[in-house]
């Protein structure tokens, strides 16, 4: 780096490798290049580099002398084995990971400050998680509903929200957008982006948003729904197998799939922001019902460009629907997740189907778009790193020239809880 940093603070970034493509690693690289220029960075990565450290330039567009150090991972799945030895030698005041706080070990952290950027993907919030946190300098909460969450906990947390790059996620023509997939400009097509892992229920809630599309697509053969994930077709079971679902249902006809080896390896190439843009800018509306969220990438993309969502009203997703339709508590059920001892909702298919509907039949196109816009734009990345982000560097630059106990809080108050 040519010029000193605005703040003396060495950080070192934990997550996915930032050339990854998964939400956290795109997060990660949004914030190691906001932040590059304002602190000591390092990155060490949890997922996706081994071997030496090397300097990432972000595919060149930085110069050898301003690239970050990448430190990579152990022998453990989340890096557990490394992360001190990598904060050791990069000599870091502070260790922020981006991934569930459940999956790393807090001897892990040990003379070292730990900030914890974690979801809270419960409502009301899993105690273990809870827990967790209580062990770290000072959690980061990246949604409102998390940070509310910790709040009611008696805890302290910083606050930094997922952003995204207005340079890569803008309006589109829609005609211009659907021809990279040769789509005719007559089709309604609901989107999905979300994960396919594990068995049932789904965290994604597959088997009832697909329950909800074929109620919607009985009686239109105008309307299609295009889904980005994994199929988990036979040989590649990473979570439920939607064709044969699909097939039970009788939409099969009727769904898009991304192209399957690109997404399973994309190492291999994978998809770019640009083709996600597009496939933003080509659906009508994007469906991201789910049991939880801690915030839900997809969701501020979608909305970014100026297409409407629907969601759930609860955890994350309560405070990020600028523009489309709710699933309301009372038509969801709510539903024990003994793994992490916490609540979450599943929804009722009769319902998400009548948003698809409502989406169908009142969709106002230039209103919504309006509104999407105008409520994603305070989560674009210049915004979030000064208004949040270099706030956060200030306040631990004071604490590490004058060291002050952190963790639990006084008992708040539930008057005094507040949305960030």
């Amino acid at each position: 780096m040519t010029n000193p940093p605005t703040y003396n603070v060495r950080c070192l970034l934990a997550s996915d490798h930032v050339d990854a493509t998964s939400g956290y690693a795109v997060q990660a690289r949004l914030i190691a290049l906001g932040l590059r220029k304002h602190c000591h960075l390092a990155l060490l990565s949890t997922f996706g580099l081994h071997g030496s450290i090397q300097t990432w330039t972000d595919h060149n567009r930085l110069s050898v002398e301003d690239g970050i150090p990448v430190f990579p991972g152990g022998a453990d799945a989340f890096a557990n084995d490394v992360i001190g030895k990598a904060a050791k030698a990069w000599q870091a005041d502070v260790i922020i990971t981006l991934k569930d706080a459940l999956v790393f070990n807090p001897q892990s952290f040990q003379g070292f400050r730990w900030l914890p950027l974690t979801p809270c993907d419960h409502d009301p919030s899993s105690p273990q998680v809870i827990e967790r946190v209580r062990q770290s300098y000072r959690p980061i909460a990246y949604a409102p509903h998390g940070f509310r969450a910790l709040r009611l906990a008696g805890l302290d947390p910083f606050y930094a929200p997922h952003c995204y790059d207005p340079k890569v996620y803008y309006p589109m023509d829609r005609s211009e957008a659907r021809k990279l997939f040769q789509l005719p400009d007559d089709l309604f097509i609901v989107g999905t982006v979300a994960v396919n892992r594990g068995g049932l229920p789904s965290r994604k809630t597959w088997v009832e948003n697909l329950q909800a599309f074929a109620m919607f697509a009985q009686d239109k053969p105008n309307v299609r729904l295009f889904v980005h994930t994994d199929l988990a077709d036979e040989g590649y079971e990473a979570g439920i197998p939607l064709r044969p679902l699909m097939a039970s249902l009788g939409i099969l006809d009727k769904v898009l799939f991304c192209d399957q080896e690109r997404y399973r390896f994309p190492h291999m190439g994978g998809f770019s922001q640009d083709y996600m843009r597009h496939y933003y800018n080509s659906i009508d509306v994007l469906n991201a019902v789910s049991n939880g969220e801690g915030f839900g990438i997809p969701v501020l993309e979608a909305q970014a460009v100026g297409t409407p969502v629907i969601v759930g009203d609860w955890c994350a997703h309560e405070d990020l629907c600028f523009a489309g339709w709710k699933v309301a508590k009372h038509e969801a059920h709510h539903w024990y997740d003994a793994q992490q001892a916490g609540w979450v909702y599943i929804a009722n298919p009769v319902a998400i189907a009548d948003r698809m509907e409502k989406a169908y039949r009142e969709g106002s196109p230039v209103v919504h778009a309006r509104q999407a816009i105008a409520g994603a734009a305070p989560y674009q990345i210049d915004t979030v790193i000064r208004d949040h982000w270099l706030p956060i560097l200030a306040e631990l630059e004071r604490d590490i020239k004058t060291p002050k106990s952190r963790g639990v809080l006084r008992i708040i108050r539930r008057e005094e809880v507040f949305t960030p």
